[in-house]
């Protein structure tokens, strides 16, 4: 299996592990790359996004830099916001760990470690994130 069917792989099954079909609850899953550079390509995006609520949740991993980004956008007037969901999860004591902290501790099965690290913290302190009543400060 390539990295980018590895990491789609991933995050879909630990979305489903979580929170079951994404269709019955409303939301979109998408999953995007780079172009392949020599094998593997530069980045690789998995989003999902309530679009009833004018937010989403993204996950990129760019292979190059060894760096990992997890953001929630929020659709404001105009534009949108982007608010870090390791310094949201911090700021509000949900987790002591990063990105950077499973990136080291992740092991062969990288990616569902960082995709149930997410989803674990959001389906335990807060499943209606990703809907627009859910207050962030």
């Amino acid at each position: 299996m390539g990295i980018t069917a590895e990491y789609q792989s991933a995050f879909t099954s630990s979305f489903q592990e979580f929170f079951g079909n994404a269709k019955d609850i409303g939301w979109e899953l998408y999953s995007l790359s780079s172009e392949s550079d020599d094998e593997f390509p530069t980045w690789l995006t998995f989003t999902i996004r309530n679009p009833l609520g004018g937010r989403a949740l993204v996950f990129r991993y760019h292979h190059k830099e060894n760096k990992f980004y997890a953001h929630l956008k929020v659709q404001v007037i105009p534009g949108e916001e982007n608010w870090s969901l390791d310094q949201l999860f911090h700021k509000k004591g949900y987790t002591d760990l990063d990105a950077d902290d499973i990136l080291s501790s992740g092991g062969e099965w990288l990616f569902h470690s960082l995709a149930r690290h997410y989803f674990g913290i959001i389906i335990s302190f807060c499943p209606r994130l990703l809907e627009p009543d859910y207050f962030l400060e």
